[in-house]
């Protein structure tokens, strides 16, 4: 009896202490606990390349990132990563998520909701699971929350938003007239992501990364 309970004891040490350490590092959780659907070969873990530990980085110390990007860089699975991470490991934080159209922002949730079903039992089990779960939105019982909305000019206006995500922004009309819009909502400590393959010059999005510091 004695051993069960020494056993059992052990065992919620060792959960806890792989808790902090993943609150600690989220490369180290991504790489062990974050699985991706690769299009060739399925189910795998996220192995980040050392340019995705960088740009992690910046998403962690910096409350505006904006990042030209190429296709197959993995930097929308980063950012639903990172969306993730934050929503396991801090209480009561608001991800949106804002893109050319709702299926595209649908997108990024959808990797979210994937990796979240992959984690194990112990692990949904330290945030208590989730409160509601589809195609748009994801709520755990933290408090945390992901949602997916198109663009439009009141995008991100009404609500708190702990995480702006603007995917594709290159490509989003009246894009200067919903950044606007969702600055009140981030001036309580909010960060914000951009990214997007470029089109172009002379449109906001070009523009702003023109003016970003590497």
């Amino acid at each position: 009896m004695e051993d069960k309970i020494l056993a059992q004891k052990t065992i919620k040490e060792t959960i806890k202490e792989e808790i902090i350490r993943c609150a600690q590092d989220p490369v180290y959780w991504m790489k062990k606990y974050y699985w991706i659907q690769h299009p060739l070969r399925g189910r795998m873990r996220f192995n980040l390349y050392l340019f995705q530990e960088k740009v992690l980085d910046l998403f962690q110390f910096n409350e505006y990132t904006i990042v030209n990007k190429s296709r197959q860089l993995g930097l929308s699975t980063l950012v639903s990563a990172y969306a993730l991470w934050m929503m396991m490991f801090q209480k009561d934080k608001n991800v949106l998520v804002v893109a050319t159209k709702q299926d595209t922002a649908k997108n990024l949730v959808t990797k979210v909701a994937f990796a979240y079903e992959h984690l194990p039992n112990w692990m949904k089990d330290f945030i208590g699971g989730t409160e509601f779960n589809n195609k748009l939105s994801i709520k755990l019982k933290n408090g945390s929350q992901i949602k997916a909305v198109s663009a439009a000019t009141d995008s991100g206006r009404s609500e708190a938003v702990s995480l702006l995500v603007i995917d594709e922004a290159a490509y989003i009309d009246n894009i200067e007239i919903i950044f606007t819009a969702a600055q009140q909502t981030l001036a309580t400590g909010g960060r914000c992501i951009v990214v997007s393959t470029p089109s172009g010059t002379g449109n906001w999005f070009y523009r702003e990364y023109s003016k970003a510091e590497i």
